[in-house]
């Protein structure tokens, strides 16, 4: 279990990293940072953080180190340049950078190869989201380090996702929410500009969105039950019928000269469930055609 008042490690003080230093602090968290340019370690040294004088020191520092760098591979160099010898006692890393599982998978070996106890993690909010009981991190790692430094964990984000015991789970799981939501971004921000061309401003296209977010979430569940039972009855709407309605859109879209691309990729990939002779199949079945 997690002491009361713990002492947590930030390695990395960009946007990200330092909320999640303050955060810390607020919580009570004795906090040491580090960062590559000190002088963005001032405000939270002003809150009440340590300032250590290398990495090493601030490695040394806690039992648990939060890494939040501009990428893996950033803090991958900071880390290789403690040299093979390091020892770091049994301490747990949690990489909160993003990057490739590639990555991840030389992280891991590092952080066992020093004595150090790794869980990669996926920030999936903004910074201003931290700390937020609804805010989500996914986690993947070391078992006994998820469980000895969840409630600490749980500071920065009060919805923690553990994916279990391999590294490798949670940056392709992160990176794939991500693609989900920036993919919905891009096509709600096409759809804005299409329906400003209609003198529907940005507020009053913001308030009907929700009819589509609820029907978002109704159409993601019923296409999960249906992949995972396997049945693809088109009664509801078919490929089909769903390429023809997503014609007109884009038919809408370029009168309107408005960027299409997220429309053209939902068509390209309904296209190619109709090329594998799923056009009479309901749209769920687009999964099948899109497996590599």
């Amino acid at each position: 279990m997690s002491r009361t008042n713990p002492s947590v490690s930030v390695l990395g003080l960009g946007a990200m990293g330092g909320v999640l230093a303050q955060t810390l602090l607020q919580s009570g968290c004795a906090v040491t940072v580090w960062n590559r340019n000190a002088e963005r370690a001032a405000p939270v040294v002003k809150a009440g953080a340590i300032l250590a004088v290398d990495v090493q020191s601030a490695l040394q520092a806690s039992d648990l180190i939060v890494i939040c760098m501009i990428d893996k591979a950033t803090s991958e160099t900071v880390l290789s340049s403690l040299g093979p010898t390091f020892d770091l006692g049994g301490k747990t890393l949690v990489n909160m950078s993003t990057g490739t599982v590639a990555d991840v998978e030389r992280l891991a070996r590092w952080a066992d190869e020093h004595n150090a106890r790794y869980l990669d993690g996926g920030i999936l909010c903004y910074p201003k989201d931290i700390g937020a009981a609804k805010t989500a991190i996914l986690y993947s790692g070391h078992p006994q380090a998820w469980e000895e430094h969840q409630l600490t964990l749980k500071i920065l984000a009060g919805n923690p996702h553990y994916l279990g015991a391999d590294p490798q789970a949670c940056t392709p799981t992160y990176l794939a929410l991500y693609a989900f939501y920036f993919g919905a971004f891009a096509a709600w921000l096409e759809g804005t500009v299409l329906a400003s061309s209609a003198g529907v401003s940005v507020d009053d296209f913001k308030h009907l969105s929700s009819i589509m977010t609820d029907m978002l979430v109704d159409g993601i569940d019923t296409a999960a039950d249906r992949i995972t039972a396997g049945e693809y009855g088109g009664e509801q709407a078919s490929v089909d019928v769903h390429v023809a309605g997503q014609e007109v859109v884009l038919d809408a879209l370029v009168s309107a000269k408005v960027p299409h691309a997220s429309t053209d990729a939902y068509l390209s990939y309904c296209r190619l469930a109709q090329a594998a002779s799923m056009g009479d199949q309901d749209i769920a079945a687009v999964y099948k055609a899109m497996q590599p």
